[in-house]
């Protein structure tokens, strides 16, 4: 017989868990890095940076000819030269090189950067003599050419770092991607072998009972069957609120309750402000399954297993399954699988913030998981 002590109306709180889910099962996707959003990045840089350098050339003109009105000509002239040769440069490495740190790209931008500050130094030159050919200035070309190349060398270094910058993030962005579908693919692994583990032990209770009790046996197989389906509709979701897993735990305690009959009782707790907390599927199912397969190996005459469920005061969440027995290792790998199972998929919904241990004390075993903060959607 199970005993069920919890606050509120259950048709309530049910309506109430399933608008909780439709609210908070949206998915979650990763942030994409496109090569839209990046080129639109470098061009506002790109942009923003030539700006800036018009701004000093300006400055430096004025000074280096007294006269503001050529210092603007040849800013407009020789800096628009310079956003271009750039921006052809950042086409060139865009469309023809995967990774910008090698040496050859560097030696190749470099020898660019060169022969572009020369070309630049040349046009000055040019300029100066065919439409400025009053205005003051050095006689000797190396400080333009000091200059230019300066230029264009500092812009190939700045667009390096961050060229550098976004390849790294975009590879940290797709192994983010693979460690998330390798983690997805091993919970869909996970979920899958919490049926068969289940099903394994329901079946092997319908066996023991065929031969004496055929009536109890049907109707074991007719709940069994209904909780399959349960399992079936809810595959398609990862967390579950705690109202609905303590509704799949009272499913599968009322097949143990038509096998074991008075044999098997079970008190339930639980505390209302945790209800709505979102945990791994049949997580509660796997405690108790466990607490009732072993409880009763230690006792053949009764057996009561306990279920606390409470919300704690830092907003974590305790679970406690107790029952009478003795704590033992498992014979086997298949009798730790489900607790193994559990332990796993708490890793990955709470990592680093989940504590599953199981004690004995004066005949007591006690199972408890105390979750920590909000569960992480995969």
């Amino acid at each position: 017989m199970v005993d069920v002590e919890e606050a509120g109306d259950d048709a309530t709180e049910q309506a109430r868990t399933q608008d909780y889910w439709r609210e908070t099962s949206r998915p979650t996707e990763l942030p994409a890095a496109t090569g839209q959003t990046g080129h639109w990045i470098f061009w506002k840089l790109h942009t923003a940076g030539w700006a800036f350098i018009a701004l000093y050339g300006f400055s430096a003109r004025t000074l280096a000819f007294s006269d503001a009105g050529t210092a603007f000509k040849l800013t407009l002239a020789l800096d628009s030269i310079g956003y271009v040769l750039t921006a052809l440069m950042h086409v060139f490495l865009l469309s023809r090189v995967r990774k910008i740190t090698t040496a050859p790209v560097i030696l190749t931008v470099a020898g660019l950067c060169l022969a572009g500050g020369m070309l630049q130094t040349w046009l000055a030159w040019q300029m100066r003599d065919h439409f400025f050919p009053l205005a003051q200035t050095l006689n000797s070309p190396v400080m333009p050419a000091i200059f230019y190349t300066s230029t264009l060398f500092g812009w190939a270094l700045a667009y390096f770092c961050l060229r550098a910058d976004h390849e790294a993030g975009l590879e940290r962005l797709r192994r983010s991607k693979a460690q998330t579908e390798a983690m997805r693919s091993e919970l869909e692994q996970l979920r899958l072998q919490l049926a068969p583990h289940f099903l394994f032990n329901a079946l092997n209770s319908v066996t023991a009972e065929i031969h004496e009790r055929p009536d109890i046996a049907l109707e074991m197989v007719r709940k069994i069957a209904g909780y399959l389906r349960y399992c079936l509709n809810q595959q398609s979701r990862d967390l579950y609120p705690l109202a609905e897993e303590i509704e799949a735990m009272h499913a599968y305690l009322h097949i143990q309750e038509v096998r074991f009959e008075d044999r098997l009782t079970c008190t339930v707790n639980v505390d209302p402000a945790a209800r709505d907390f979102l945990v791994p599927h049949m997580i509660l199912q796997g405690l108790v399954e466990n607490a009732v397969k072993h409880g009763l190996k230690h006792d053949t005459d009764s057996i009561h297993v306990k279920v606390d469920v409470e919300r704690m005061n830092a907003g974590d969440v305790r679970i406690r399954v107790s029952n009478p027995g003795m704590l033992i290792p498992p014979d086997d790998e298949r009798q730790a699988s489900g607790l193994t199972n559990i332990k796993r998929r708490l890793n990955i919904h709470f990592p680093k913030a989940n504590d599953l241990s199981i004690r004995e004390a004066q005949g007591i075993v006690v199972a408890q998981i105390i979750l920590k903060g909000s569960a992480c959607t995969v």
